[in-house]
């Protein structure tokens, strides 16, 4: 085996520390047969005729790479590849092409699904979009109106009947991540690329932007997750598919949201700011006309159950109250989506975005209060990745609804 030379660097950074042994931005790593450097699976050719087992995900040596998505320690040359190659089809379209790099991961019921190591690979490569989450405007939020095109990713549930009540959150160009209870049958449309609720064209100077009804997709239902429970809103989360893909290129003032892709996107203290935004659309509450934003900080569960004593809650809550700098109080909607900045490697440099990391359910989380207020429970999303990547899996490949309240098994989780 030929001496490797590596040259060491120390990141510094506010999110991520590393001393490793790094090559062009990569990190270098060991595995049992090869050398190599960490990242990710698709963009590693030595290995792309090979199976991608659970194994393969997230190696020792990777474990602090900030890069987004399905993440294996890639061999340094050809020869070194793991055995077992899958033949290469002679003739094979996109979907195939894309379907057969990935393994689908077993579950059962006992599985940690907090544990981003169960996800299934190809789900959650659905929602590895480049311009997911991007920053538009870097103050701190904490009660006041939010710039137009701040949040692109911002939607509005429409009812046949009711008008607007709920808010939700793009996360790919055919789906918008909502509350459990904001789905019923009177659900028609979801408005995207809104900021001025009262005005169909907003504008800057002579820049207008129009918002967009996407009407939802008749063929299939909403997916609510199994374990929702109305009483007391346990797994308050669902899933809506439009009718069609959003052309993010023709809508450019629409963008998805990232969703945790790693567990460091989840990683958050009591001194980490997260960001609540929305019209304040409630079941009975008076709505403001532009998009707001304010600032969050996480509590201990154990406040929250002392609170809320009559909630089931767990890890599938986020128990938020006011930030430090929140003087003046916002609005939330249900269903809207809680946010965070973090790290992810762009090229040679690490930039942030945003994720979505909780979500308003019913009944408590909709005012983001201050100083004063007591805290609220969200809807912990990191703790449904599990769920939301077999379900767009299914939704997209399959153009299946296997996950609904009435009907669920989780040997859907199975290999297929």
């Amino acid at each position: 085996m030929p001496e490797l030379r590596f040259k060491l660097f120390t990141c510094l950074s506010v999110a991520f520390y590393c001393n490793l042994s790094v090559i062009a931005g990569n990190y270098a790593c060991k595995e049992n047969d090869y050398f190599g450097y960490c990242k990710l699976y698709e963009n590693c050719p030595t290995l792309q005729d090979t199976p991608l087992t659970k194994d393969m995900l997230n190696p020792k040596d990777c474990r602090h790479s900030i890069l987004s998505g399905p993440v294996i320690c890639c061999p340094r040359r050809r020869h070194q590849q793991r055995p077992n190659r899958r033949p290469a089809k002679t003739t094979t379209t996109t979907t195939e092409r894309t379907s057969r790099r990935y393994m689908h991961f077993a579950f059962n019921k006992e599985t940690n699904i907090g544990d981003l190591k169960y996800i299934h690979p190809e789900g959650l490569a659905l929602l590895n979009k480049p311009n997911c989450g991007e920053i538009n405007d870097d103050r701190v939020a904490n009660g006041i109106s939010a710039t137009q095109g701040e949040f692109p990713w911002m939607a509005i549930l429409l009812y046949a009947r009711m008008g607007a009540l709920c808010g939700g959150s793009v996360i790919t160009e055919r789906f918008v991540l909502t509350a459990a209870h904001c789905i019923s049958n009177d659900l028609q449309a979801v408005r995207l690329g809104e900021h001025r609720r009262s005005t169909k064209n907003d504008c800057i100077l002579h820049i207008c932007q129009t918002h967009v009804d996407f009407e939802i997709d008749p063929h299939q239902k909403p997916i609510i997750h199994p374990d929702y429970k109305s009483l007391d809103y346990h797994k308050d989360i669902a899933l809506i598919k439009l009718n069609m893909d959003i052309d993010f290129r023709r809508y450019q003032h629409i963008a998805p949201i990232c969703l945790p892709m790693k567990s460091s996107d989840s990683n958050i203290s009591p001194h980490d700011n997260l960001v609540l935004a929305g019209w304040g659309l409630q079941e009975y509450d008076r709505s403001v006309d532009a998009l707001q934003k304010g600032q969050l900080r996480l509590k201990g569960l154990d406040i929250c159950k002392n609170l809320y004593a009559r909630f089931k809650i767990d890890n599938s809550k986020l128990c938020i109250q006011a930030g430090a700098n929140q003087t003046v109080s916002c609005r939330g909607d249900s269903g809207g989506p809680l946010f965070w900045k973090t790290p992810f490697l762009s090229g040679n440099f690490i930039k942030k975005h945003y994720t979505q990391i909780g979500l308003v359910s019913l009944g408590y989380g909709k005012d983001c209060g201050d100083l004063t207020s007591e805290p609220f429970m969200y809807e912990n999303v990191t703790d449904s990745m599990v769920w939301i990547t077999h379900s767009l899996y299914k939704a997209y490949f399959h153009n299946e609804n296997p996950y609904n309240a009435q009907h669920y098994s989780y040997s859907n989780f199975m290999p297929y």
